[in-house]
């Protein structure tokens, strides 16, 4: 009783510290509505990397990675792999040329980009776009609110249902008191307190689980010791791909490119650039490495993805319990966060503010991007009371490729292809999102191959040639 209590309080005042960011951020960033949507653009490196890494990751990364290790073994190993090659992707390619381009149009999120990169008049790719958010970004919140009902439930705190309940207010309320800018710093936070969890609690896992030798002992026995084949001995090539697959997606995450819209300067970004791969490292390595520990730790789990939370009620004292209960709240927390700041965002500013028109106060605009973002906070704890599901591949199957197919191929080829125009960019949208749709329902990522690579590159192949059918760049009336 003593324990659970330890354990609680940990979490409480974690939860509180949460809301004090929120109420900071309401006194500092709402009295304006660009501000309240976009920080007033003027985060530095350390947010911007932290808060995008954080919010990419969701309960996927502590839960769902973790999971992987425990069910594949060494074989798991190729989704860190996948996620580092497209933090690469990021960094390389995407974070400072994307902040010096939204700089010189004007733009303070992607829509406004596509629509100022292509010179769009007509909002047809606004509209599309926000469309594709406001659908996939609102079931990607649900599956976080879900991790919230699991870690609860697998630490056994509380029931599934009341878990989801917790996350989804906790998460609603400072959100809706301080905007994008509570969204960021409470990002930054979060993440960090990911990175330490999974950068000290592996090497304890491992040393419990008997040291590497024992662990590579107890996987050879279970059939699970191979990089590249399963326990029948066969290879895993289609495993293989879609892991590496994930990479594909970070590209064309909105939540997360947008924190490369509002860093400060591009100084800042390549700062942000480099740290963010090395919170990758940490935070991926780690959590595949606490999963294939807690195989041999926790043999008889009946859920994968319950592997950390038993693994810390199994091992740890209750402070240090509370502490990963607060860690694995943050990845479900600094992704949901982010995609209900930006599901609202895309509704108010893409449909109200830029077509209509219509003048509102800045104090109207920021009333009404809260009040969006409590109907859609309610909208997806419904959701996630009524249908538990597994989150690495429903985020992975549906929201993440949707998104990643739709907007990454438009973001590469708004920067690098000069001739890119509206109808490349409208052909880049709806391949991205009904080829994922369609090729999912039908089951085809487990039968043929994970529906994010054929998605992306059909998406970029047809983004590119109707640009070329339609005469290339020019100002569309």
């Amino acid at each position: 009783m003593g324990g659970n209590v330890s354990l609680i309080l940990t979490f409480v005042l974690y939860l509180i510290a949460l809301l004090g960011i929120g109420y900071f951020a309401e006194r500092k960033f709402s009295k304006s509505y660009e501000d309240f949507v976009a920080g007033g653009k003027s985060f530095g490196a350390w947010v911007t990397a932290i808060s995008s890494s954080a919010s990419a990751e969701s309960a996927w990364v502590m839960l769902g990675l973790s999971g992987l290790g425990y069910s594949k073994g060494i074989a798991a190993y190729w989704a860190a792999i996948g996620c580092m090659l497209g933090y690469f992707i990021n960094a390389l390619l995407i974070m400072v040329p994307l902040n010096r381009k939204s700089r010189e149009l004007g733009s303070i999120n992607l829509e406004d980009f596509i629509e100022d990169r292509v010179k769009d008049h007509t909002h047809i790719l606004r509209i599309i776009s926000a469309i594709i958010i406001v659908i996939f970004m609102t079931s990607y919140v649900v599956a976080q609110f879900t991790g919230s009902g699991k870690t609860m439930a697998g630490m056994g705190i509380t029931s599934y249902k009341t878990g989801v309940i917790i996350g989804g207010l906790i998460i609603g309320a400072y959100v809706v008191m301080g905007g994008y800018a509570s969204v960021s710093w409470t990002d930054l936070l979060q993440g960090l307190l990911m990175a330490f969890v999974m950068l000290v609690f592996p090497f304890f896992a491992v040393i419990k689980a008997g040291g590497p030798s024992n662990i590579l002992h107890e996987l050879s026995r279970l059939g699970l010791a191979s990089f590249t084949r399963d326990a029948a001995g066969s290879l895993m090539i289609g495993f293989i791909i879609m892991n590496l697959g994930i990479s594909l997606g970070y590209p064309g995450m909105p939540h997360v490119v947008m924190r490369y819209i509002t860093a400060r300067n591009e100084e800042e970004t390549k700062k942000a650039a480099i740290i963010s791969v090395i919170w990758g490292f940490v935070v991926f390595f780690g959590s595949t490495t606490l999963g294939i520990a807690g195989r041999v730790l926790l043999p008889n789990l009946k859920d994968a993805e319950h592997v950390l939370p038993a693994f810390t009620k199994f091992a740890l004292n209750p402070v240090l319990a509370g502490v990963v209960l607060a860690a694995i709240t943050a990845a479900i927390m600094s992704t949901a966060d982010s995609q209900l700041m930006y599901a609202a965002t895309a509704l108010i500013h893409d449909f109200y503010k830029k077509i209509t028109n219509k003048e509102l106060s800045q104090k109207e605009l920021v009333l009404n991007t809260r009040l969006l973002i409590v109907a859609l906070t309610l909208l997806a704890m419904i959701f996630a009371l009524l249908n538990v599901r597994t989150i690495y591949s429903y985020v992975l199957n549906f929201a993440w490729s949707a998104m990643g197919a739709s907007f990454g191929p438009i973001i590469l080829l708004g920067l690098y292809y000069k001739d890119f125009n509206k109808w490349g960019a409208l052909a880049s949208l709806i391949t991205g999102s009904v080829f994922t749709v369609v090729w999912s329902s039908l089951g085809l990522s487990e039968k043929v191959i994970y529906v994010l690579v054929p998605a992306f590159f059909t998406s970029l192949v047809l983004g590119i040639l109707f640009s070329i059918i339609t005469g290339g760049e020019k100002d569309v009336q």
